[in-house]
This record gives structure tokens, sequence and C-alpha cells, in this order.
């Protein structure tokens, strides 16, 4: 990446609203208030301060956060300014934040106060020291701080440290108040602003990976197909205690990457995409366009830099179709009542599960019954319904459903498109009890092992 010595200025857009002061006291927040979306709701000032509401209403202004580039190295410290700016103001308040983007209710690093600023710890704006990640921790003015009768503009400085490990992408929040300085809430403006880092220079994983097995993400057999999910299973993956999950902050074009936390899976040629990574277990999807039969897997630590480790390549067998139900813990198949209010389980199974009753419709959840139509590549989120190409037949406790029974059979609306759904009606002749079920695509059938459900 190229380097840069120019300080990058990044200038508030759009108004965000919320909830608690900024500063009614002159020495500082007393509770979040840097317009994060999880603090509140993202709460800020401006519901106090209320003569410019909501934030960011008068152009005169701006508040900025200045970093040298918008990346960050973990462990690395980085020097960060919070500048505010105002014509007609005459003393100043800010607060800060550093949060995982993936999750802005966790803390990402930790803050070294500097001059007029003060660091702060939780959602109490509690005294250091602080507890660590994931507390978020907040660097906020002091009343010296607030830099009365200063005139056109402040600036704080102080420092903020990454966490040890690459987390992707951290998103910085600030609020600040361009105040009058007479004393009250009244003819204050307030601004917020956000910024968001990337990691860099974060690859640097020195053991060889070992692939032991590769498993069906539901069945956990050797039965692999296209888009089904599936998992790696080995060692050396990843730092020992260190594991990522995908989350939007990490999607690319609106899909899962092709990597995460320095890990790739290239299978039959091709990176597929990943959604979890730990030291001895990575899932993923396997690519739409995967060849069938014997294909070469390899998985990739640092991918595309000098230091790339590669295991030794594994051999998988790819078919058509590799139909298998997830279940909770093997007992009994992931389902839900048809208006998502309710898990069906066994109450000892999965606290506050239901059983089905006969005539309900149900929604059962599984992996690898084909493509559908329209094709949604590995990776992609489904956002509709999309049926699957090939033709499913169900069986409850035996009898074959009628296809006015079969309601929908295809992806999982808002979900990655590895997840398939099934909203079938239990037929009234069911028996009581653990209700085997079967669907059958493409001439291979679910497994049986955990393929039941609590039917009352």
């Amino acid at each position: 990446m190229r380097q840069t010595t120019r300080i990058s200025r990044f200038l508030i857009a759009g108004a965000l609203l919320g909830a608690p002061a900024l500063f009614a006291f002159s020495t500082g927040p007393r509770s979040p208030v840097s317009g994060v979306p999880t603090d509140g709701g993202g709460g800020t000032c401006a519901n106090c301060h209320r003569t410019f509401a909501p934030a960011n209403s008068d152009g005169s202004g701006m508040l900025e956060i200045l970093v040298d580039k918008l990346t960050y190295t973990p462990g690395v410290r980085k020097k960060i300014r919070v500048k505010i700016q105002h014509p007609d103001a005459a003393r100043w308040g800010f607060q800060f934040t550093a949060r995982e983007a993936r999750d802005t209710s966790r803390g990402a690093g930790s803050l070294t106060a500097g001059d007029n600023n003060v660091v702060r710890c939780g959602a109490t704006i509690g005294l250091p020291p602080c507890n660590g990640e994931p507390e978020p921790q907040f660097a906020q003015h002091t009343q010296p701080g607030t830099f009365a009768d200063t005139r056109v503009g402040v600036e704080w400085e102080f420092d903020w440290t990454p966490p040890a490990n690459e987390i992707g992408d951290i998103t910085f929040y600030a609020a600040g108040n361009a105040a009058n300085n007479n004393n009250s809430n009244a003819g204050d403006r307030i601004y917020t602003t956000s910024i968001t880092l990337k990691a860099e220079g974060a690859c640097n994983l020195t053991r060889k990976p070992t692939v032991r097995t590769i498993v069906n993400g539901a069945s956990f057999s050797r039965d692999l197909s296209p888009n089904v999910f599936a998992s790696v299973l080995g060692l050396d993956f990843e730092v020992a205690g260190r594991s990522r999950a995908a989350s939007s902050g990490d999607f690319v074009d609106g899909a899962f990457p092709q990597q995460l936390a320095c890990v790739a899976v290239e299978i039959g040629g091709r990176r597929a995409p990943i959604t979890y990574v730990q030291t001895d277990q990575i899932n993923f999807q396997v690519p739409v366009s995967t060849p069938s039969g014997a294909v070469p897997l390899t998985v990739i630590l640092n991918p595309g830099r000098p230091n790339e480790v590669k295991s030794d390549v594994a051999t998988v067998t790819v078919n058509s179709h590799a139909p298998a139900f997830f279940t909770f813990s093997g007992k009994s198949i992931a389902a839900q009542t048809s208006d998502f209010k309710s898990t069906i389980a066994n109450a000892a199974d999965v606290p506050g599960g239901v059983p089905a009753r006969r005539g309900d419709v149900v929604i059962l959840y599984g992996t690898g019954f084909g493509v559908s139509e329209p094709v949604y590549q590995a990776g992609e989120i489904a956002s509709g319904q999309a049926r699957l190409r090939d033709a499913v037949t169900i069986t409850v406790g035996g009898t074959t459903l009628a296809a006015a029974d079969i309601l929908y059979a295809g992806l999982a609306p808002g979900n990655i498109s590895g997840l398939q759904q099934f909203n079938i009606r239990i037929p009234q002749s069911a028996a009581t009890g653990n209700v085997a079920i079967a669907i059958t695509v493409g001439g291979v059938t679910t497994p049986s092992a955990g393929a039941v459900l609590p039917v009352q």
C-alpha cells in the first residue's frame, strides 16, 4: 500500500440524532455521547444542547478526526487529533471512542491521554484503570481543555494503540461541542463524525497450516457440493486463542470475504468465501463453479503477501448435491415456527424450545441442496426468495408430502446463499414424539442422524 505523510482530513457528513448531553459539565461528558450506533441509539448531546439541533445542522462549523492514514498496524501506537471549528464559538468540548466496525458495542484498542484531555472507561465513563477490551474507552476534554474564550477553533491530541491482533475494520467516532461560553445549554452547536480504518501489515502468521479433514458444515460427513457450507479441520490456521467471525464490516461488494484474519481457502483453483476462522477450524462455502469429482484444497495464510504460507494440498470429493440438515447438537433439526418467533426443539435440548403441532407450517434449515434460480454465488446474500433449481421430495414420519404441503424450498432470504430453508406443513397423520424427516434431491437423501423434529 502506498505510504503517505500528509495528514488526511475527514469532514463531517450527515446528521446523527441522540439523547445524552455532551458536556453538561465542563469537566467532560458523563455518558457515551460520541454517536456510536450501539450507545443509546447513537446518542449525542444534541437533545440537551438543542438550539441548533440536530447535530451537524449549522454548516458554519466542522468536526474532524485527523490521522496520518486510514489504516492501522496491530499493536502499533497511532497519534489521533480531534479538531473542531466554528466562527462564533468561545468554548469547546469533545468525546472520542474506537470500536470494532463489525460490532460497535465492542471497544477496539486502548487510549492514552494527552494535554487537556482524559481517558474514561465503559458505559459509566468510569475512572481508569479500564478493564481492557472489549470494554470501550473514551477520550474527552478536561475543564482546562474547554479552552474558554478561545475563538475560531481548537484541537485535542492523544494516542491510540490498536489491538494486538488484526480484528478487521475499526471505526473512530467523535462528537464535539462548539459552545458560546454562556454557562448554559443554549446557543451551542453540536457536531459528530466518524472514520473507518483498515488493518495494514497485520498478516504475520508463521506456522505452516495442517489440513486434517474437510467436512460438510451440517452433517460433518465428507460429502460436499457447490454452494454447501463446509469446514476445514486441522492445525495452525490461526494464532492459538484467536478467532474471527465475518460480519458486514468484512464484506467485499456486499458478499462474505475470500480472506478473513489473514486466512484464505482455495478449492478447485477458486477462492472460497470464509465465514469463521480459529486455530483448528475454518468455515467456508464451496464456490458454485466448483467441478464435480476429486478436487484439491489448500489453506493459505498471509495470502498474496511475501510471507505467504500454504498447507499441503488436500483432496476432497465434490458431488452435485450433498444435502444435510443443520441440527441442535445432533439431537433435532434446526427449525422455527412459521412466524420466526419460536424455536422448534425439545425444551430439554434447547431452552425455550417448543414442539411442532400437526397441521403447523414449520421452517427447516440445511445446506447442500444444490443451486437456486436465480443463481446466487457463494458468499452472496439472498435478497429475497430464490427456489431450488432441482425438485425435492420430503417425507415426514415416512409420509411423502404433497406438493401443496411444501410451501417453499430455497435459499433463506437475507442470509448467505449456503443457508437453505424449507417451509413445510406437518401432516395431520404424523405421530407424536421425535418424528423423522428426510429430503431427497438429485437422488441423494439427507443423513438420518439428528434428522428428527419433536411433534405434539
